[in-house]
């Protein structure tokens, strides 16, 4: 445990508020750095691990070595339910071909099962993609903020707010592909806002992608005992879904295409909270909650 001082205190007080600040500017940062040319492009998705150095970060001050310890050891939990690791593995491969079912209720493109092949040469992206997206993410999101949150409100509560900060976290994004801005254009943002306009691209993201993301996620994590692990392997297949969909001839630029599948997503999650309840969303596990280093509430 962390030698308690008035500065644990204040960020034992402030933790969240601290974090988001820190992920917000290093998130930002380095996205403004990438538009001004200062450093290149591709550096952009460097931009992903602000949030894991913020919760990394506050950890070490708040809770010292033994709340890093504790971050690290939820990192390798594996030994779970094998439910779990199938909807961590195969959920989103089932989600898209289920959404895309819907897809010209939406006006979407039809799904090519034909050119689907070539989505198997990017598996290797996958493991990449649940490192840098994974766990480059969760630690802070899941690891650090999902404990606080929970601390004070219930399961749902707790995601609704997480999709809440997760959104406004991509803003900067947003706001610079509404720009058409070249630095940026390997996030498909602006072909969203240029076809359905910026509020409406962006309430998609937050609504039909975060919050259920947010369920699923932390139906996971209170049901596995806290395994990051899990959650950085079900966030890096999310991420992998634009290859799905690429790979089958589908525009992920094209904000029509997602929302058959936003909409599994939606029935997924409304599913998940009907059968494991609001307040821990499990029947058989209390919400994973943090206990602050002085001993007071979180």
């Amino acid at each position: 445990m962390a030698p308690i001082t008035e500065q644990t205190r204040f960020i034992s007080r402030y933790s969240v508020a601290v974090f988001y600040i820190i992920a917000v500017l290093l998130g930002t940062g380095m996205v403004y750095l990438v538009v001004q040319a200062v450093i290149p492009s591709g550096l952009a998705l460097v931009s992903v691990f602000s949030a894991s150095i913020a919760g990394i970060i506050v950890t070490a001050l708040e809770d010292g070595v033994s709340g890093l310890k504790l971050m690290l050891k939820r990192l390798l939990i594996w030994r779970v339910r094998i439910g779990y690791w199938l909807f961590g593995l195969f959920f989103i491969i089932l989600a898209v071909i289920l959404g895309s079912l819907l897809n010209p209720i939406f006006n979407g493109e039809p799904f090519s099962f034909n050119d689907l092949q070539s989505a198997f040469l990017v598996l290797p992206m996958f493991f990449t993609f649940v490192v840098v997206a994974g766990v480059g993410q969760e630690l802070g999101w899941t690891g650090f903020l999902a404990p606080r949150l929970q601390a004070r409100f219930n399961a749902l509560t707790s995601c609704l707010i997480r999709a809440i900060l997760v959104g406004l976290w991509h803003l900067p994004l947003f706001i610079y592909s509404s720009q058409q801005n070249p630095a940026v254009a390997d996030f498909q943002y602006s072909g969203w806002i240029s076809q359905k306009g910026f509020l409406v691209a962006f309430l998609t993201m937050v609504l039909m992608f975060q919050v259920p993301w947010s369920i699923f996620i932390a139906w996971i994590f209170n049901n596995t005992g806290g395994s990051i692990l899990l959650v950085a392997v079900l966030h890096g297949s999310e991420v992998w879904l634009a290859y799905i969909l690429m790979s089958a001839g589908i525009d992920p630029g094209n904000l029509d295409n997602y929302w058959g599948y936003g909409v599994v997503l939606i029935v997924s999650a409304a599913v998940i909270v009907f059968v494991y309840g609001p307040q821990n969303l499990s029947r058989k596990y209390s919400r994973i909650q943090h206990q602050p280093a002085d001993g007071s509430q979180a």
